[in-house]
């Protein structure tokens, strides 16, 4: 079986359709997408919505005209008050699953996503968590916001809300459905690992990722996990975009930023266990 593999497309068309056109070139009939969807640069409440019922669902159309399944989820910059209409649009398509908190089997594999990050310095904190030993960062905005339907519930007091009302990622991880055989699971979080390299900042010498997922994976030895959040982390001095939890191998391709005309992908072949890393021209 063989996946390509792409994350944080954030509403670049293009990108999705060179996706689209490199699986069918490819012959690959299984694409993954690790999360960081929608379009983020101007008034989201609007152009997320209308993203997913315009470009998404005639997207989803044509993955389906060429039999192609699409694993995917929702990230960090992706609103929750889409997630209903995100799930409906997805439901519409056989070939189209939304896996966030979900298991799903193909081809004998079995497929989980996570799509929960720990905080950040950024305003919007959906789908954000936290666990023990993180140390919260300096935000760069004077308050935070939660998405509701209109706008954002405003949080003064983050770091108190923060410590105290935040999921832990140690639950969210052990909430997820169980792998029958471990070997033949894929979890796909986009959150990256702590200590890996995989979330290594450009502009500070910080590697973003989470310890509580570290020793999931430690504990639990998948096959593979697919992650991004960080775009650039490949691409450091310091960074990588493949590393190893024992006998688990842990992938990151990263990502360019929106409207770039480069574009980054990692093809998977689970039964060589042969992954690639490939960056394109759109």
């Amino acid at each position: 079986m063989k996946i390509l593999y792409v994350t944080d497309l954030h509403g670049d068309k293009e990108k999705y359709r060179k996706t689209l056109e490199l699986a069918i070139e490819k012959e690959i009939n299984v694409i993954v997408n690790g999360g960081d969807m929608l379009p983020k640069l101007g008034e989201r409440h609007l152009e997320q919505p209308e993203f997913i019922n315009g470009f998404l669902r005639d997207y989803f159309g044509e993955l389906q005209d060429n039999n192609i399944t699409y694993l995917t989820m929702l990230g960090n910059d992706d609103l929750l008050t889409v997630d209903a209409l995100f799930e409906d649009v997805c439901g519409e398509f056989e070939n189209v699953h939304n896996i966030a908190g979900k298991k799903i089997y193909i081809d004998g594999y079995e497929i989980i996503g996570m799509n929960y990050i720990l905080d950040h310095p950024f305003g919007c904190k959906d789908r954000v968590i936290t666990e023990k030993r993180y140390i919260p960062q300096r935000q760069l905005s004077p308050f935070a916001g939660i998405s509701n339907e209109y706008g954002y519930d405003r949080i003064f007091n983050w770091f108190e809300y923060s410590r105290t009302e935040l999921p832990q990622m140690c639950d969210v991880l052990d909430g997820l459905p169980a792998p029958e055989n471990p070997q033949r699971a894929i979890y796909v979080m986009h959150m990256p690992p702590a200590g890996l390299k995989l979330g290594q900042l450009l502009y500070q010498d910080l590697d973003i990722g989470s310890a509580d997922i570290y020793d999931f994976l430690k504990v639990e030895q998948p096959l593979l996990t697919l992650h991004g959040h960080i775009h650039e982390s490949p691409d450091t001095e310091k960074g990588t975009w493949i590393n190893q939890i024992g006998r688990t191998t842990c992938i990151q391709p990263g990502q360019t930023e929106r409207y770039n005309s480069k574009m980054v992908y990692v093809e998977l072949d689970l039964r060589n266990k042969k992954y690639l890393r490939q960056i394109t021209t759109i």
